[in-house]
């Protein structure tokens, strides 16, 4: 796992601080725009259709989204990272979370992935010359260092903009919070080394948050800890 030490596209010093100082690195279970918008969006601009794909750069995205796609369900697209360039098709989303991402964004995005086609672009924190949507973490933070420091993933960042836009059911590819290459890598590359507290931060997202049972993943870890995502499960309204 990349660790992420401040925001997207601002790199600002943090003082250092004593271990006792830090406290506990919070889990955050939801987003909230940063305030130079001055209130809500209107979200029914930003969806298409109530159930979203969201995809991560895991090695499962070719046979998770292959198998998705076999369902036919109208859907919108949320990309994440580098995933936007497996698709090869017009997204509505795509996010990233750390600085190297957002370069490989601007040096990669070209009209044969847009088409002509607005990508609504997430972030964290305030960065409106490269993105459409800043988010800021929603928790009553005791010191600068929780406030900047992201415990979970990108994928679970997209999660939580998804639910807050609004859409009614969520499925995730590409997420499987393995220990394996990205799917653009060869298979004999070192794959992410996903810290403890990621699958802390996804665990307590489903006990704690009750919005977690519209978001289902197709294979992986996130899939034993979520649900695995199934047709049957997404043609049914939520109760």
């Amino acid at each position: 796992m990349r660790q992420i030490a401040s925001w997207a596209w601002r790199r600002s010093y943090m003082p250092p601080l004593k271990t006792a100082e830090r406290g506990v690195v919070v889990h955050v279970e939801r987003l909230k725009l940063c305030p130079e918008y001055g209130g809500e969006l209107e979200w029914s601009k930003y969806r298409q259709h109530p159930i979203v794909y969201i995809t991560g750069d895991g090695r499962s995205l070719k046979e998770d989204t292959d198998e998705f796609e076999s369902w036919d369900i109208p859907h919108d697209l949320y990309a994440v990272n580098r995933s936007l360039i497996y698709h090869e098709r017009p997204v509505q989303h795509w996010a990233a979370i750390d600085l190297e991402e957002s370069i490989w964004f601007a040096e990669n995005v070209n009209s044969k992935i847009q088409n002509g086609h607005n990508i609504f672009r997430h972030t964290i924190g305030y960065a409106p010359l490269a993105y459409d949507v800043c988010w800021q973490m929603d928790y009553p933070f005791e010191n600068d260092y929780q406030r900047r420091v992201w415990a979970g993933n990108s994928g679970y960042f997209a999660i939580l903009t998804a639910l807050h836009m609004g859409y009614e059911k969520i499925i995730i590819g590409g997420m499987g919070i393995k220990r394996e290459p990205h799917w653009y890598e060869s298979a004999d590359a070192d794959g992410p080394n996903w810290a403890g507290i990621v699958y802390t931060q996804w665990m307590d997202f489903k006990m704690l948050v009750p919005e977690a049972e519209k978001v289902k993943s197709m294979s992986g870890y996130s899939a034993f800890i979520l649900g695995k995502a199934s047709k049957e499960w997404l043609t049914n309204r939520l109760v």
